[in-house]
């Protein structure tokens, strides 16, 4: 009898076990993607998961143009390619073609942009040849319609992430005209550095260096016309140390591929895991430079690479891909905060994702092209333009989140 107790015990003590072993395996299954299916019988079968998060958040996920969840969710699918889809009133809908791999959550973090731009001045009395640095926290530009002389001159904003708002009231004047200057006449260039700016007059006999770090007495400002060979040998150092720091981040197979003839050839995004980058000759980038993720991005990437393309390497997913030829584009910039690009193309302002896909106009109108500058939290672009012909160009700022 107590044989039998201590049988029927360990056979209970056997079944729990099991069942709890059998029990955490499943569970750690699903955990991993997997779902039962019925249609071959009661099994598991491996799924993949797309995890969707917008800015702003709350915008509506479609699979395959089927209404399944909002973002901020995850969403369990059979591997497969599929539709996706996310959209929200007001913003401009993002689409793409995806790919789901078995026991891989693709992460999809979307920005979404405003399909209805809100266009306000940032500046009232007019913008004449304004310059930005290559941080776009300093835009320099010339005033010559001010009802008071005395407010025609040069002026500096910068905006170190204050709102708009703010800096619109202390856009401050760097230098006001003088008998023998008038700013509007000259065009500016910010140093490498974005310490110092060379304004130059549009005929190009004058030029005068001006230090951002210390008041100049416009009255002793002097020309440095025959300077100019030291100036720009000095700015050429500071490019080229700026460009090596830039490179060292780089991993040593694309390096030889970037051209280094300005800074403005290689940008990281502010996150700086991915390097937009123009080509100074055809190569190819060798696969698996580092060990790529589980989840890598599975769009179609470009390592044959062409000169005069520009092309976005991921550092973290050891993809590249291809943006578009130098000469179909002007302005090509990061938008800060995000994984997308702005550019100009013709007479629009357009935003594309990082990886070439999705591309979508943010702006349609009259606008100087060579005048676009993403605000430094990344919510507005900052354009030059004029309401209409006879208008005094100024600067606008268009929100685009």
């Amino acid at each position: 009898m107590k044989k039998n107790s201590n049988k029927r015990s360990l056979f209970i003590l056997f079944s729990v076990a099991s069942f709890i072993i059998i029990s955490t395996y499943i569970i750690s299954l699903i955990a991993r993607g997997y779902r039962f299916s019925i249609k071959d019988g009661l099994i598991l079968n491996p799924t993949g998961m797309i995890s969707a998060t917008s800015r702003p958040k709350g915008a509506s996920v479609y699979v395959n143009e089927k209404l399944v969840t909002a973002t901020d969710d995850t969403i369990n699918l059979s591997p497969g390619v599929y539709s996706l889809k996310i959209n929200k009133d007001g913003f401009l809908p993002w689409q793409k073609t995806i790919t789901i791999k078995p026991e891989t959550v693709y992460q999809a973090d979307i920005q979404l942009f405003s399909a209805v731009p809100d266009l306000k001045p940032l500046t009232l009395t007019g913008a004449i040849n304004p310059s930005s640095n290559i941080e776009n926290t300093k835009i320099v530009y010339a005033v010559a319609s001010a009802s008071a002389t005395k407010d025609n001159g040069l002026y500096l904003i910068e905006s170190n992430g204050l709102p708009v708002s703010l800096i619109r009231g202390i856009s401050r004047q760097l230098f006001p005209n003088t008998a023998t200057i008038d700013w509007s006449k000259y065009s500016f260039t910010f140093s490498p550095n974005s310490r110092e700016i060379l304004a130059t007059s549009l005929d190009g006999k004058i030029n005068y260096l001006l230090n951002l770090d210390t008041f100049i007495d416009p009255a002793k400002l002097t020309d440095k016309t025959n300077d100019l060979s030291t100036i720009n040998q000095n700015w050429q150092i500071q490019t080229t140390t700026i460009l090596a720091a830039k490179l060292d981040r780089t991993p040593k197979e694309i390096q030889p591929l970037v051209s280094t003839s300005s800074a403005k050839n290689i940008q990281f995004s502010s996150d700086e895991n991915k390097i937009l980058y123009l080509a100074q000759i055809d190569g190819d980038i060798t696969k698996n430079i580092i060990t790529p993720p589980p989840a890598q991005s599975t769009q179609n990437q470009n390592r044959a690479i062409k000169k005069d393309n520009y092309y976005v390497y991921d550092l973290k997913d050891d993809t590249n891909f291809l943006i578009g030829n130098k000469n179909d584009f002007t302005e090509l910039r990061w938008i800060p905060n995000s994984n997308n690009i702005v550019f100009v193309q013709g007479q629009n302002l357009n935003v594309i994702d990082y990886d070439g896909t999705n591309q979508q106009t943010l702006f349609s109108s009259n606008f100087d092209p060579n005048c676009v500058y993403p605000w430094v939290d990344g919510s507005k672009i900052v354009i030059l333009t004029s309401p209409y012909p006879t208008a005094p160009a100024n600067l606008y700022t268009i929100s685009i989140k």
